[in-house]
């Protein structure tokens, strides 16, 4: 049998203010292979999306190339999701990396997941939908006790409080400057 591991991703962005741009991403793992692992970067130049398809970039990337395993992906952004459940990668790759509106947003790096998955041929991906859960937002005591006792609720806001704290810390120009390779 192979073994599961599962992965929490999420990215952040300032849309407005002096902010604007600032952007990070966060990738919670909290089990990989024995270790919790979290992974984030933050940027002056950068869109969620982006943030988003690299969070997802950065959990691929910890598996090792001979590595066979089932890896789970947690991911409250539809865009990402849908890419895979929907087949959409392999549509892009097959169409010179254009859809019907042009060339296909955050290229670099959806080209970047395509050559890892190629090297990773042992490695199975599955990206699952998880609402962004609203913990903070939740009134009702015992409905928020609930919230937080759902480890993918919890696996989440760790990647979500990682992607914020680096869109507010720490940060690099914008994504160019890293080694998709």
């Amino acid at each position: 049998m192979v073994p599961e591991l599962v992965a929490y991703s999420d990215g952040s962005a300032s849309v407005a203010g002096s902010m604007k741009g600032f952007s990070g991403f966060g990738t919670y793992f909290p089990n990989l292979f024995g270790e919790k692992k979290a992974f984030s970067l933050g940027f002056e130049n950068g869109k969620t999306g982006e943030m988003e398809v690299l969070a997802l970039y950065f959990a691929i990337k910890q598996i090792p190339i001979k590595e066979s395993v089932k890896l789970v992906v947690y991911a409250d952004s539809e865009y990402v999701v849908k890419t895979f459940t929907e087949g959409r990668l392999e549509k892009w790759r097959t169409n010179g990396w254009t859809n019907t509106s042009g060339e296909v947003a955050n290229k670099r790096l959806w080209i970047g997941i395509y050559n890892m998955l190629q090297q990773r041929s042992g490695m199975k991906i599955e990206l699952r939908h998880i609402k962004s859960p609203q913990v903070e937002k939740e009134r009702d005591l015992l409905k928020k006790k609930q919230l937080m006792e759902n480890p993918h609720i919890i696996g989440n806001l760790m990647a979500d409080r990682l992607a914020d704290y680096k869109r507010h810390t720490t940060r690099l120009l914008d994504t160019s400057c890293l080694n998709l390779d």
